[in-house]
């Protein structure tokens, strides 16, 4: 449900990239795409993007395995519909661009989006993601060869047309059905006018 929502973002996502890269001047490319959805949006993209799950229920999404049930309240756990969706919810996903050194210690190389880092927001507070180590910041290609690209095996467009086959009907038996019901539907013959002998009333 949330795949062209994802393939949206990734793909708005490169282009701001390439804009940077190619020093384009300010307001000749997006700095933000705005979109707005209700929870229906919401929750399966925050699924998609792996937010507020457990232990290794990221990997069997991944793998399209069933989940175990969550446990019973009142017992704790991550997915909530009052945190995930509730009034008001939003998801954010904001592109970085990062130079030198990052809290690891290691070093950031330029070029091929190696400097560019993601990070997801929900209900405007930073969540981390199961699906690149539980850091807050994802690395770009990272994000999307564990994130995205385990999605983008299902084609969206084909799941979701597909129309049943259709008997093919002859044009001159339909026309011809068609036209004997109206014509016995309008003759003075094809009605039935019930007179007042035949219409017996009991009180």
């Amino acid at each position: 449900m949330g795949l062209p929502l994802l393939k949206d973002v990734i793909q708005s996502m490169e282009e701001a990239i390439i804009a940077k890269e190619e020093n384009r001047p300010d307001g000749t490319y997006e700095k933000a795409r705005l979109r707005f959805a209700h929870a229906e949006t919401v929750v399966p993209f925050s699924c998609l993007l792996g937010l507020f799950l457990e232990g290794s229920d990221f990997e069997k999404i991944q793998r399209e395995e069933a989940l175990d049930l969550p446990r019973i309240p009142p017992q704790g756990r991550n997915w909530k519909g009052s945190v995930v969706a509730p009034f008001a919810a939003n998801n954010m996903l904001v592109l970085y661009q990062c130079t030198g050194k990052i809290s690891d210690g290691s070093m950031i190389s330029g070029g091929q989006n190696n400097s560019y880092f993601i990070q997801v927001l929900h209900n405007e507070a930073s969540v981390s993601m199961p699906g690149c180590g539980n850091k807050d910041f994802c690395p770009f290609e990272e994000f999307k060869e564990k994130i995205v690209k385990p999605h983008l095996k299902h084609d969206y467009n084909m799941i979701c047309k597909i129309k049943p086959p259709v008997a093919s009907v002859d044009p001159a038996l339909f026309i011809s059905k068609v036209s004997g019901f109206f014509a016995g539907l309008l003759s003075p013959k094809g009605y039935r006018v019930a007179s007042a002998e035949s219409v017996k009333t009991e009180f």
